[in-house]
C-alpha cells in the first residue's frame, strides 16, 4: 500500500485508465539538556518517554550526506532514499507511513501537506553538520504535537551559539565515488546570550548513475537572557536542485525511458520563542513561526511495464504554515502540568498537467486552520512510581479530534526503570488528497493511530541497555479505489514488534553499541520497504588522538514495487563501514571512512543499487 510514496503514482495510473562511548550512549536513550530546547519533543513537563537520539559526534562519526543515514542507525526507524541521492524521503517509524511522523526544527513544522507523499518531509534540504542532534519519538504523540503524529515525531536540533567570545568552525569531506560537502560557522556570544550563522554546500557529484543532488542552506541561530527569561530565534533558508529517475520506474538498471526527472524544492523557515529558566516555578512559553516551501518537478513518463505506464507530469508546488503555540508549566507538590493552546494555519496551492498529446491541469488550492488545547502532567506517585498524562483538542472548521496519552514509570533501583504506555494519534488529510482534481476527497475522514508500548532501560556502570515492546493498530487510512478512481477511507493495519539497544564499555579503549528491531505488520495488502528484521552494530577503540570504528547494518527481505517489476519481495542486505579518526590538536580532526566495505549492491528501491565501495576524507576544525 505505501500510500506517502504511491499516491503521486495512483493519481497518474488513474488517469490513464481514465562513535565514542559518550556518543554510543546518547544516541540510544539520553534525553538531551533541558536548557538547550525550545520544545520539548515527548512533552512539556520534561518526562522522557521512548527517545532515541543521535548526537552531533554521533554524526561526525557517520559523515552522512543526509540525515536519513544518521537516523536509520537508530533504533526503531527504518529511513533511506528511494532513489539515488535526490530520491525521496522515507522514513518509517515501528511499521508506520513515512507521512504518519511530525518532522520538527527546534520546535518548527516541516512536514508539506502538499506533495504527493501525503506530507512526507524531504530530508535531502537539511545540512547535517549544522544539526547539534537528532531526537526521534517513537509512539503516537498527537496529545503533545497534533495531526500527523501517528507513528511518532523527529526533532531535529541546530547547533546553538557559544556562551562567550568569538569562534570559528569549518568542516568538509570528499569522497573518491561520489561528490563532496562543505560547511562553516561563526558565532559570538556574550555574557547573556550568542548568535551562530552557518552556510554549507553539498554537491553528489555526477558519477552516480541514479542521479545528481545540489543542496545549499544558510542557518542562523541566537539567544539571549533577560533574567530568568531566554529568547531564541531561528532562521533557515535551504535550496535543493536534482535529477533522478521518476519513482517506481525501475531506476538506472531497470527504467525503459531514459529521460530523468528534473526537481527543485527550496524551504524558508524563521520562528522567535520565550521561555522562562526550568528552575521557576511557573514557566511560560511562547513560540511564534513561519515557514515557507516551494517545490518544482518535471516527471517524465514511464513506460509500461508489468503494471501500466505513466504519463508525463509537471508541478509546481507552495506551501505556507504560520503558528503560534502558547503554554504555562508550573509545579504544585508532586505534580508538574502544562496546559497551552495552538493557532496553526496552512495553506497550499499545486498548479500542474498530466501530458496525454494534451495538457491537463491538475491545479488546486486550500487553506485550513486548527486552534487547539492543550494540557499535560506528570506526578511522583507512592512508591516510587511516577505517572504522566497529556490531553489534546483540534478544532478544524466543524470538526474536531480529541487524543490523550498515559503512562507509568517504576524507578525500581538505580539502575533500573520499568514503563508503560498508551497514547492516540490522529492525521488530517493532506491538502493533496482531499483538494487533488483527479483523486482528491473533500470527504476524507482522518486517519488515526493507537499505540501500547512497554520497555525497561537498565544503567549499570558498564553501558547503558533497553527494552521496548509495542503494539500499534492504525484505522481509517487512506487507500485508493480505483471502482471510483478516489481516495477512500477504508484500510487497517497492524504492526507489533520490539526493540533492544544496548552501548556497552567493554574495557578503557574499547566500545560496543548497537540495537535489533523486529516487526510484524498485519495488513491487507503487502506495504512497501519495510522489513521484518533491522539491524546495526559499532564497535570503537580510542587510543590517544586515535580512534578505530568498524560498523555493521543490515536488514531482512522487504517488499517492494515498480511499474517494470510489478510487487517483488527484495533480498535483505548487510553493509559494513570502517573509520579511522586522528584528533591532530584540540580543535582539529582528520577522518578516513571506507564505505561499504563489501561493494553491496542491493537496493532499498527496485532498479537503483546502493552506492558501491568507496573512500571518504573529512577534515573538521571545531
Amino acid at each position: 500500500m505505501n500510500l506517502a510514496r504511491r499516491w503521486r503514482g495512483v493519481a497518474s495510473v488513474a488517469a490513464a485508465g481514465a562513535s565514542a562511548l559518550p556518543a554510543t550512549l546518547e544516541a540510544q536513550a539520553a534525553p538531551p539538556p533541558p536548557d538547550e530546547r525550545i520544545v520539548v519533543t515527548a512533552s512539556r513537563t520534561g518526562e522522557v518517554l521512548d527517545v532515541a537520539v543521535a548526537g552531533r559526534e554521533a554524526i561526525a562519526t557517520r559523515q552522512p550526506s543526509s540525515l536519513l543515514e544518521v537516523l536509520d542507525d537508530l533504533p526503531g526507524v527504518r529511513a533511506f532514499s528511494t532513489g539515488g541521492p535526490a530520491g525521496g524521503s522515507f522514513l518509517s517509524i515501528r511499521g508506520g507511513e513515512p507521512n504518519f511522523t511530525v518532522v520538527l526544527l527546534d520546535g518548527v513544522r516541516l512536514n508539506d501537506p502538499t506533495n504527493s507523499a501525503g506530507g512526507a518531509f524531504d530530508f535531502a534540504l537539511l545540512d547535517p553538520m549544522a544539526v547539534e542532534r537528532v531526537e526521534v519519538l517513537r509512539n503516537a504523540a498527537s496529545a503533545v504535537h497534533g495531526s500527523d503524529a501517528l507513528s511518532g515525531v523527529v526533532q531535529v536540533v541546530a547547533r546553538a551559539p557559544a556562551r562567550g567570545g568569538l569562534d570559528m568552525s569549518a568542516q568538509g569531506w570528499i569522497d573518491s565515488r561520489y561528490g563532496g560537502s562543505g560547511s562553516a560557522g561563526l558565532t559570538g556570544g556574550w555574557g547573556s546570550g550568542g548568535v551562530r550563522v552557518s552556510a554549507g554546500h553539498y554537491d553528489s557529484g555526477e558519477g552516480d548513475p541514479a542521479g545528481t543532488l545540489r543542496r545549499s542552506q544558510a542557518l542562523l541561530r541566537g539567544e539571549q537572557r533577560a533574567g530568568d527569561f531566554r529568547i531564541d530565534a531561528l532562521a533557515l533558508y535551504a535550496r535543493d536542485r536534482g535529477s533522478l529517475y521518476p519513482e517506481d520506474s525501475g531506476g538506472p538498471l531497470l527504467a525503459v525511458n531514459r529521460l530523468m526527472e528534473k526537481r527543485e524544492g527550496t524551504l524558508a523557515v524563521g520562528s522567535i520563542a520565550l521561555s522562562r529558566d526550568p528552575s521557576a516555578r511557573l514557566r511560560p512559553t511562547v513560540l511564534l513561526a513561519r515557514s515557507l516551501q516551494r517545490s518544482d518537478s518535471d516527471v517524465p513518463a514511464i513506460a509500461p511495464g508489468a503494471l501500466g505506464g505513466v504519463p508525463a507530469t509537471v508541478a509546481h508546488d507552495r506551501f505556507e504554515r504560520i503558528e503560534a503555540t502558547a503554554a504555562l508549566a508550573g509545579d504544585v507538590g508532586i505534580v508538574t502540568a502544562s496546559a497551552g493552546g495552538v493557532v496553526l494555519r496552512e495553506q497550499g496551492r499545486s498548479d500542474g498537467t498530466l501530458d496525454f498529446g494534451f495538457p491537463l491541469p491538475t491545479h488546486f488550492e486550500r487553506t485550513r486552520v486548527t486552534r487547539s488545547g492543550f494540557a499535560e502532567a506528570k506526578a511522583r506517585l507512592p512508591g516510587g512510581l511516577e505517572w504522566d498524562g497529556a490531553i489534546r483538542y483540534d478544532r478544524q472548521g466543524g470538526s474536531g479530534n480529541w487524543t490523550g496519552r498515559a503512562g507509568l514509570g517504576w524507578p525500581v533501583d538505580g539502575a533500573l526503570r520499568l514503563n508503560a504506555h498508551i497514547a492516540t494519534g490522529y492525521k488530517l488529510p493532506s491538502l493533496y488528497a482531499l483538494g487533488h482534481p483527479l483523486i482528491g476527497n473533500p470527504s476524507l475522514r482522518p486517519e488515526r493511530s493507537r499505540t501500547i508500548d512497554a520497555g525497561m532501560e537498565w544503567k549499570p556502570l558498564w553501558g547503558q541497555v533497553s527494552l521496548s515492546l509495542f503494539d500499534t493498530r492504525y484505522r481509517d487510512l487512506i487507500d485508493f479505489d480505483p471502482a471510483i478512481f478516489r481516495l477512500v477511507n477504508r484500510s487497517r493495519v497492524g504492526a507489533r514488534g520490539g526493540e533492544v539497544a544496548a552501548a556497552l564499555r567493554l574495557d578503557r579503549q574499547w566500545a560496543l553499541d548497537g540495537n535489533v528491531g523486529y516487526v510484524d505488520l498485519s495488513s491487507a495488502t503487502p506495504l512497501r520497504g519495510r522489513p521484518e528484521w533491522k539491524a546495526h552494530m559499532r564497535l570503537t577503540w580510542r587510543s590517544g588522538p586515535w580512534a578505530v570504528t568498524a560498523a555493521l547494518r543490515g536488514n531482512s527481505a522487504f517488499f517492494d514495487n515498480s511499474i517494470p517489476t510489478g510487487l517483488q519481495r527484495t533480498s535483505g542486505h548487510v553493509e559494513a563501514d570502517a573509520g579511522l579518526r586522528f584528533a591532530a590538536s584540540e580543535h582539529l580532526a582528520l577522518r578516513l571512512t571506507l564505505l561499504n566495505v563489501g561493494d553491496n549492491r542491493s537496493w532499498d528501491s527496485i532498479g537503483t543499487p546502493q552506492p558501491g565501495r568507496s573512500l571518504r576524507l573529512a577534515i573538521a576544525f571545531d
